[in-house]
């Protein structure tokens, strides 16, 4: 598949688990079920998706299609978009208002996220990449999704890992903490 065509199913996929988490009526359990069920869902196929760009296409465009102010900016967009997804999972109870909140920062953060990387890296690579690369960097970012996925990439510990001052102090690295301020 192509790689454009799969990360824009991914996006839509997103959208559609927002509603889910968005939604409510009057049978609490049955809306708590759903909650938690795409929260789980979005955690995994968010880390696994943004990590699987930044691995196997972020690379690739930035080597032929020269869209590196692109593939900095989208991935610095990763970090914020974990930063949210972690307060997310940190919402114990799905039913409360901070769960509301917490879902509203994710998709503000998500839907900037989706329209410039679609606006931007996505369009630099229909244009600047034959239709075989498309398709050779597709079926390697869905294999590395899934790999991610798999291996459970959404759990909170992971997440929190990806955020660099997140992370325990013995797990930081000096250099780019220091950066952060």
């Amino acid at each position: 598949m192509d790689v454009v065509e799969a990360i824009v199913a991914d996006h839509v996929r997103f959208e559609s688990l927002l509603r889910v988490l968005r939604a409510r009526d009057t049978d609490a359990e049955a809306v708590r079920t759903r909650r938690r069920q795409a929260r789980t869902e979005l955690a995994h196929l968010l880390v696994g998706h943004a990590q699987a760009e930044e691995s196997q296409v972020y690379p690739k465009v930035r080597e032929l299609a020269g869209g590196g102010d692109h593939v900095a900016h989208g991935a610095d967009e990763h970090v914020d978009g974990h930063r949210r997804l972690l307060a997310l999972l940190d919402v114990e109870d799905v039913l409360a208002p901070a769960f509301d909140r917490a879902v509203g920062k994710l998709a503000n953060s998500l839907a900037h996220h989706l329209d410039e990387e679609e606006r931007t890296l996505l369009n630099d690579a229909r244009l600047q990449l034959d239709p075989a690369t498309r398709a050779a960097l597709g079926v390697a970012w869905t294999a590395e999704r899934d790999r991610l996925i798999a291996a459970g990439c959404g759990a909170r510990e992971k997440v929190a890992a990806l955020i660099p001052d997140a992370r325990p102090p013995h797990q930081r690295d000096p250099l780019h903490h220091d950066a952060l301020g």
